[in-house]
């Protein structure tokens, strides 16, 4: 794990710039993800998809987002790490608003599907950069500041979510106006926050690595992928699990518990809500319990949740059970991130890209199933898949975190050491 002692040694105004426009890009990525979630009901209305009838249509759609996300996730890294994170930042951040427009106003499913790929892509690619960012950021505060990062994520999903929640009301049949509102005032901020994060000539340089590090670089290479496939595997479960909220929560509570798609986005701002108290206390206990036991516990609570919200029919235990879920599932993300970006800052762009890739290609099955499940079982099934993927994620979890790649790291030129 990170040192705990705070060394401010490397952190000028410059970096503490870039730090605020770190938590200015996650707030805006996590504004369009869940203005995109608290719109779904009105956008299903407005395409004909009403209903248990049309769960397979936008099954597909939200399947056309996750294909996209996993082809953006993954190809961006390289870019990255090429040109370093300001120049491709500055471009997909504000394509990404711009996408939520377009959605709002497809006519037709076709365009609808089209236009959800858009998205996707873009949605994958910012939350590769804005992490790799991140981690380079984190590497001159030498401690973990990951999850205070992914806490403005749930901010921003929180106070759009509202807003969004609020526009919703004036028509129930067109999430135009909530998408469009937030699409344009998002994409203006983006313009101003890209102007603050690191240009390539701006990162820390990476210490040189001894002579016997580099006498088997294959091998260390090979331990480092197998990692990344593992912190992949427990981001999949996380993703998941926060898909069944952000692409179906609000059609379960308003069918399930009888709420006004008003009340049920409300909902939703409760589960980001909560996960922006987790991810803020986030890096402060991981500190203190390590982060095998906050996976474990982030496993339970989700659990905990998951049961709150499908065995009760009332608003009230709902709207408590998706809080409690959104506190279980919010540190999932940046323990895995941050560890994949600190093994290797040199290619953290890269390693970033592999385990978020591999997050959002296993959503890629997510849709799919959902759609099966709901059609099949009818939308109080929504859950079964994520319990089962967090009761997994509290059993193997904390053994996959405690895995280090080398018997005997060597030693880089700060105090950071990885766990």
């Amino acid at each position: 794990m990170l040192s705990s002692k705070h060394d401010n040694s490397l952190v000028t105004p410059r970096i503490k710039k870039a730090r605020m426009a770190t938590f200015a890009g996650f707030m805006i990525m996590g504004a369009l993800f869940y203005t995109w979630s608290v719109g779904v009901s009105a956008f299903r209305n407005h395409l004909g998809m009403e209903g248990s009838l049309g769960d397979l249509n936008f099954g597909m759609v939200a399947l056309g987002i996750a294909i996209g996300g996993t082809i953006g996730a993954f190809i961006v890294g390289h870019f990255v790490d090429r040109f370093g994170p300001r120049s491709v930042i500055r471009l997909i951040l504000l394509a990404y608003p711009l996408s939520l427009i377009a959605l709002g106003y497809a006519s037709a499913y076709t365009f609808a599907l089209m236009f959800g790929c858009v998205l996707g892509a873009l949605r994958g690619a910012v939350d590769t950069a804005l992490n790799a960012h991140g981690v380079q950021v984190e590497r001159f505060y030498q401690r973990s500041i990951m999850s205070a990062f992914h806490a403005f994520f749930s901010l921003g999903g929180f106070l759009f979510g509202i807003l969004a929640s609020y526009l919703a009301g004036f028509s129930t049949e067109s999430a135009m106006i909530p998408f469009t509102v937030a699409g344009l005032s998002l994409a203006l901020l983006s313009l101003l926050t890209s102007q603050f994060m690191l240009s390539k000539d701006e990162l820390l340089p990476v210490a040189a690595e001894p002579a016997k590090a580099t006498a088997a670089p294959l091998s260390r290479n090979w331990k480092i992928l197998m990692l990344m496939i593992a912190f992949g595997a427990l981001l999949i479960a996380g993703m998941i699990s926060e898909s069944s909220v952000s692409d179906w929560g609000q059609e379960f509570l308003v069918r399930e518990t009888g709420m006004t798609i008003s009340t049920a986005g409300l909902a939703i701002s409760f589960f980001t809500g909560a996960g922006f108290i987790a991810r803020m206390t986030g890096d402060w206990l991981a500190t203190r319990i390590g982060a095998a036991a906050m996976v474990f516990c982030c496993g339970v609570i989700s659990i905990i949740g998951i049961f709150l919200s499908t065995l009760s029919h009332s608003p009230v235990l709902g709207m408590a059970g998706f809080a409690l879920l959104g506190l279980g599932l919010a540190c999932i993300a940046p323990l895995m991130l941050s560890a994949a970006g600190r093994k290797d800052p040199a290619n953290s762009g890269r390693n970033v890209g592999i385990v978020n890739g591999i997050g959002f290609g296993g959503m890629l099955g997510g849709p799919a199933i959902y759609s099966y499940l709901v059609s099949t079982y009818g939308i109080g099934a929504l859950f079964y898949m994520p319990l089962v993927l967090m009761s997994l994620i509290a059993i193997f979890g904390p053994l996959l975190m405690r895995i280090k790649p080398d018997a005997k790291p060597s030693k880089p030129a700060l105090s950071v050491t990885a766990e």
